[in-house]
């Protein structure tokens, strides 16, 4: 007995093909002057995307986007914007630079942030506290607040930039390895409200076109990350290493690629197996 089936396009398949081709795609990653960022950013250049540099040191932002531009096949020039995220000022100016240098928005990528690691003894916790939400979470609400006008006229997507940390408390494997003594809490819990966020965002911005995913990382080595503990990660994840920039960069771009465009208010967890190993490794 025959089946009824849909007849599909097959040009829809042959499309697959160039599923990673961001030519003409606008394409703005927050903390984009360093790490995993930088990483982001270089490798949706290399794809063709004109992109935004951007960050609080001009000679860091100014020395990826040269590299930016080498990286690009047409030499693109990026368009650099110094800013604090946690000044609304500063996110408007960031947000209507890329429009009037660009003219549109196609890709918005939450990644900057901190993790400070003060315990719940710190004299200071609440400030803290403060900090990290305001960088971490409120900054990216005020972003994406700014931009998603924009991104509804492009079908745009947003990624958020999440982490292992919000799926489970940090493992006391890793902080024993720390030399003092320290505690993820505020990092934790913005984490995990920032992935509220992008569940909740993909619920509203749905039927507006707009595509809400996040991506949770695990150790990667950026400048700053302790030996001990990429050795010690090294020796037990699966895939025997780390992360790198590109590791994350490579997981963002698909999610912003057509052959994502079905997913939606996932968080696509990117760490070589390191949560077997280490729940609630960063």
């Amino acid at each position: 007995m025959a089946l009824n089936t849909k007849d599909f396009p097959i040009d829809d398949y042959l499309a697959v093909k160039n599923s990673r081709n961001f030519t003409g795609k606008v394409v703005l990653v927050t903390g984009s002057s360093s790490g995993i960022g930088e990483g982001i950013v270089k490798l949706f250049s290399i794809l063709g995307a004109k992109v935004v540099v951007t960050g609080r040191k001009d000679a860091e932002i100014h020395k990826v986007a040269q590299e930016v531009q080498q990286l690009s096949p047409d030499k693109l020039k990026p368009l650099e914007v110094t800013a604090d995220l946690t000044k609304r000022e500063d996110v408007e100016r960031l947000i209507n630079e890329t429009i009037k240098t660009f003219g549109q928005l196609d890709v918005l990528v939450n990644n900057a942030g901190i993790y400070p690691t003060s315990d719940i003894h710190d004299k200071n916790i609440t400030d803290e506290f403060d900090q990290v939400f305001n960088i971490d979470l409120r900054a990216v609400v005020q972003t994406t607040h700014t931009a998603v006008p924009y991104l509804e006229k492009t079908n745009g997507t947003i990624i958020d930039m999440s982490s292992c940390a919000a799926l489970s408390p940090i493992s006391n494997l890793i902080i024993s390895i720390q030399p003092k003594s320290v505690s993820y809490v505020n990092y934790c819990m913005a984490k995990a409200a920032l992935n509220m966020l992008t569940e909740v965002l993909a619920l509203e911005l749905g039927p507006k076109g707009v595509r809400v995913n996040a991506v949770s990382p695990a150790v990667t080595e950026v400048e700053g990350m302790p030996k001990t503990l990429i050795d010690l990660m090294t020796k037990t994840a699966p895939l025997r290493r780390v992360g790198e920039p590109l590791d994350i960069a490579k997981a963002v771009v698909f999610l912003a690629s057509t052959d994502a465009q079905y997913i939606t208010g996932e968080n696509l967890v990117v760490d070589g197996g390191q949560h077997f190993v280490v729940p609630g490794s960063v």
